[in-house]
């Protein structure tokens, strides 16, 4: 493996450990919607353990100085709820500032959306902990470009693998960078021996079924 790979073979490995990503295959979990999962993810666990989140962090900044707009970010933002953890570790890591985005404006006083200072023309990248079709950014890259600020690009911990490089929004193409993905965690399950080899075709054929890549 690549130093990339390792990160991320390493980071599915926290996550796992630390309980944010949770197999059940027999008894499945329901999910709001109503339907059965044999997989459950919960990456807020995260900020309750600082020596694994320290680490996640750092591989976070690893991830996004390679980042092709890297040098033309000048403000990071955090996704009301889970995404404002997060964009804060890695605003304080990177020196930059930070602001966070409402999913709806406020009901009150000036009606904002977005929290912070900014101003016309920055360049943002938004932060968040967990992205299946990306279709709940939608919200946030509003905000930012109603606010006349430059979506740069999306930065998430743990990315089902439904979308790989780029999230379509509306003509543009915002740039994707994660930490890691199911083809990772599947990966540690299995050299772990934490899942049994029909076990992880189980959950393979529920990725599928939601348009997660192999």
């Amino acid at each position: 493996m690549n130093k990339e790979e390792k990160i991320s073979f390493k980071a599915a490995e926290i996550l796992i450990q630390l309980k944010c990503i949770n197999f059940s295959p027999k008894k499945q979990f329901k999910l709001t919607s109503g339907k059965k999962s044999p997989i459950y993810c919960d990456c807020r666990r995260l900020i309750s353990f600082p020596k694994e989140r320290d680490l996640l962090i750092k591989f976070s900044v690893d991830k996004i100085k390679k980042f092709i707009d890297f040098k033309k970010i000048n403000i990071i933002a955090g996704g009301e709820s889970a995404g404002i953890p997060f964009a804060s570790f890695i605003s304080s890591k990177l020196k930059l500032p930070m602001v966070y985005v409402r999913k709806e404006k406020k009901k009150f006083g000036k009606n904002s959306q977005i929290e912070g200072v900014f101003k016309t023309n920055d360049k943002i990248l938004l932060v968040e902990d967990l992205m299946t079709d990306g279709g709940s950014k939608f919200k946030f890259f509003e905000a930012i470009n109603d606010a006349k600020c430059k979506n740069l690009g999306l930065f998430i911990i743990f990315n089902y693998g439904i979308l790989d490089k780029y999230l379509p929004f509306k003509k543009n193409k915002i740039k994707l960078t994660y930490l890691t993905d199911w083809n990772y965690v599947l990966k540690v399950a299995s050299k772990k021996e934490i899942l049994s080899d029909n076990e992880i075709i189980i959950i393979k054929d529920f990725l599928t079924s939601l348009g997660v890549k192999s």
